[in-house]
């Protein structure tokens, strides 16, 4: 009997990184949602006995905001060489991602937060694009991978022009393991 018991665990200890190996993994975090600021600024000159002081104030109770963020995941091997024009300009103009393409798209919820279920293990980008104007204050990680992205992008103008416009864009290098969540924390926002 104790054999059994130990083949059986043994079997089952085997048969767990197999299981694991084919599940995908997922991602998940959260966005700067409207009115979610708060900043205080102080402005003074030291010979004067009167400054300025301002808020940025959140919004009143109940109040969703009319955009949410785009988030984009695109495996960072992708060949984009391998699209045809005409996928391309899908992609670009109607955002409809190709068949078989390893790029992921959802928004975020009214409370700004995101989740990609069943993404294939593997190092990907992942793009905020951020509707309410607020710049991202990127590091030189942040910094590095998009233009690592960016120079991957075919017709760059065309891409900047069409899908991210006038919202702010990060760009964040993550790892996608099996059977495992990643939780992507956001640059914070520059007032």
């Amino acid at each position: 009997m104790k054999k059994i018991c130990l083949l059986a665990a043994l079997l089952l200890a085997l048969s767990a990184p197999a299981a694991q190996a084919a599940q995908g993994g997922s991602v998940t975090g959260t966005t700067h949602t409207k009115g979610t600021e708060r900043a205080m600024q102080i402005r003074s000159d030291e010979m004067l006995s009167t400054g300025t002081v301002s808020w940025d104030v959140a919004a009143p109770k109940n109040t969703k905001p009319q955009q949410r963020a785009d988030i984009w995941l695109i495996r960072e091997d992708f060949a984009f060489s391998k699209l045809s024009d005409e996928a391309i300009d899908a992609l670009y103009e109607r955002q409809e991602i190709p068949a078989g393409a390893p790029i992921y798209r959802t928004h975020a919820d009214a409370k700004g937060a995101y989740r990609f279920e069943e993404i294939p293990p593997g190092c990907y980008y992942l793009m905020t694009l951020d509707p309410f104007g607020k710049p991202f204050d990127e590091g030189a990680a942040e910094r590095a991978a998009r233009e690592e992205l960016f120079a991957r992008l075919p017709r760059l103008d065309e891409f900047e022009f069409r899908l991210v416009g006038i919202r702010n864009c990060l760009v964040q290098k993550i790892e996608v393991r099996a059977g495992q969540e990643t939780h992507v924390k956001l640059a914070a926002v520059r007032f």
